[in-house]
C-alpha cells in the first residue's frame, strides 16, 4: 500500500476528494462564463440589429420614394461581415422572410427551437436567440440571430485538458507529499519506540538500583539481629522490634511497587468523611508526637462519598507522612476539609521548609524523589488514586507554607 498509517491514507483520499470536486467547480466556472459570454453576444448583435432594421423601417416610412437599393434588407449583409461569431440572422413579417443570412441547409432546424430561442437555446455549437419587435405602427417582426460558440467550445476543451493534466500533476504530488509525510510519521514512531525502549531499560536499572539499596539495609538490620540474638541465646524483644519495623518497611516498598507495576482497580463505596479523618488522626498521631509535630486535624460535618476507603487512607497518609518528613521536628500540620458546590476537598498543609519551584513539576512523576529513601511512587500513586475517582490534586507551596489539595467529586444525586 502506499501508505501504512489508515489516519493518513483517509486524509489523503480526503484532499484528493476536495482536489477533483475544486477541479470540477473550476470547470463549471469556465463553463458558465464562456455561456455567458456567448448570451451577451447574441443579446448584443440582436439589439445592434433591431436598432438598424427600426431605423431602416423609419426611413422607409418618411422617404416618399424608396431607392431601389434600400427596397430589402439585402445591404444589412455588408454590415453584418464586422461580427464573424454571428453565424446567420433570420428576419420575418408574418410568414415573410425578410433576410435570411443562414448557411444553405444550416437552418433546418425543427420548429420546438423557434419556441425555445426566445429563452436561448444551444444546438451544435450555435447559440440562438430571437424575439418580435414593433419599431413602427402595424409592423411587427420577428428577429432570430445565432452565434458560433466553436471558439468557446475549443476553449473549454482546451480548459478540460489543461485542469486534467493539473490535477494529474497536482494529485501525483499531493500522493508523494504524503508518501513522504507517511515515512517521515513512520520514521518518527520508530524512533518513538527507541527512545521508549532505552527509557524502559533506564527506568529498570535506576529501578534495580534503588531496589537493591532499599532492600539491603532491611536485610541487613534483620541479618544482623538474628546473628546477634543467635549469640546471645536468648530473644531480645528490642531487636524482634527492630526486625518486625524492618520487615514491615519491605513490606510496604514491596506494595508499592506492586501497585506502580499492576496498577490498582478502585472499588467505591460510600464513605463518611468524618470517620476518614478520625481514622488518619488516630494512625499518625503518635507519630506526630515522638517528632514534636502538631498535627491538628478538623471537625466537619458528616459528608458522605463515594470512595474506595483502602486506596484514599493511603494516598491521604502518603501526603501527611511527606509533610512530617518535611518538617522533620516542631512544626505544624493542618489536615482540613474544604466541602464546594460540586466538590470536596482535603487539605493537607505543613509549615515545612516549602518545595522548590524546579521540584514542583515533576512531584507526581514515578521514580522521582528528593529524598535519600524511597523509590518516589508515593505522590505518583496519590495522583494516580485521585484522578480514578475523577478529582485532581493541586499543590501550592513556598517557603514556610506547602498546601496539597485533594478534589473528588460530589456523588450525583
Amino acid at each position: 500500500m502506499l501508505f501504512t498509517d489508515k489516519k493518513h491514507r483517509f486524509v489523503f483520499l480526503i484532499a484528493l476528494v476536495i482536489f477533483f470536486l475544486a477541479t470540477l467547480a473550476e470547470l463549471f466556472l469556465i463553463r458558465t462564463v464562456l455561456e455567458k459570454n456567448a448570451i451577451r453576444n447574441a443579446r448584443s448583435a440582436f439589439i445592434f440589429l433591431e436598432a438598424r432594421i427600426g431605423a431602416y423601417l423609419e426611413t422607409l416610412r418618411l422617404l416618399p420614394q424608396v431607392p431601389e437599393y434600400l427596397q430589402d434588407l439585402a445591404w444589412l449583409t455588408d454590415e453584418l461581415q464586422g461580427q464573424p461569431s454571428l453565424v446567420g440572422v433570420l428576419v420575418k413579417e408574418g410568414n415573410s422572410v425578410l433576410l435570411d443570412t443562414f448557411p444553405e441547409g444550416f437552418f433546418n432546424l425543427p420548429p420546438e427551437v423557434f419556441e425555445k430561442c426566445r429563452q436561448g437555446l444551444m444546438m451544435n455549437e450555435v447559440y440562438f436567440y430571437c424575439g418580435e419587435f414593433e419599431s413602427v405602427p402595424n409592423r411587427r417582426l420577428f428577429l432570430l440571430v445565432g452565434i458560433d460558440l466553436s471558439y468557446e467550445h475549443q476553449v473549454f476543451k482546451e480548459a478540460v485538458i489543461l485542469t486534467l493534466l493539473i490535477f494529474l500533476t497536482g494529485g501525483v504530488l499531493l500522493g508523494l507529499a504524503f508518501y513522504y509525510v507517511d515515512r517521515l510519521s513512520r520514521r518518527q514512531e520508530e524512533l518513538e519506540r527507541r527512545l521508549s525502549a532505552s527509557e524502559k531499560l533506564a527506568a529498570m536499572g535506576k529501578l534495580s538500583a534503588m531496589i537493591a539499596h532499599e532492600i539491603r539495609n532491611p536485610l541487613n538490620s534483620i541479618l544482623m539481629g538474628l546473628q546477634y540474638m543467635a549469640e546471645m541465646g536468648e530473644l531480645s524483644p528490642e531487636v524482634l522490634q527492630t526486625i518486625r519495623q524492618e520487615a514491615e518497611r519491605l513490606t510496604e516498598l514491596t506494595g508499592e511497587l506492586l501497585s506502580y507495576t499492576k496498577g490498582f482497580e478502585i472499588h467505591p463505596e460510600p464513605v463518611s468523611v468524618r470517620q476518614l479523618l478520625e481514622e488518619l488522626k488516630l494512625k499518625l498521631l503518635p507519630r506526630a508526637q515522638i517528632q514534636n509535630i502538631d498535627f491538628q486535624v478538623e471537625t466537619v460535618p458528616d459528608i458522605v462519598l463515594h470512595l474506595d476507603r483502602r486506596w484514599v487512607l493511603r494516598a491521604l497518609e502518603n501526603v501527611i507522612r511527606n509533610a512530617f518528613e518535611a518538617i522533620g521536628k516542631d512544626g505544624h500540620v493542618w489536615l482540613r476539609v474544604e466541602e464546594r458546590p460540586q466538590e470536596v476537598v482535603f487539605l493537607i498543609e505543613d509549615d515545612g521548609p516549602g518545595i522548590p519551584q524546579k521540584d514542583q513539576e515533576h512531584l507526581f512523576e514515578p521514580f522521582f524523589t528528593t529524598k535519600d529513601s524511597g523509590f518516589g511512587l508515593g505522590l505518583y500513586l496519590v495522583r494516580k488514586v485521585v484522578e480514578a475517582h475523577g478529582g485532581r490534586v493541586e499543590v501550592d507551596s513556598r517557603k514556610g507554607r506547602t498546601v496539597f489539595r485533594l478534589v473528588f467529586p460530589k456523588p450525583h444525586i
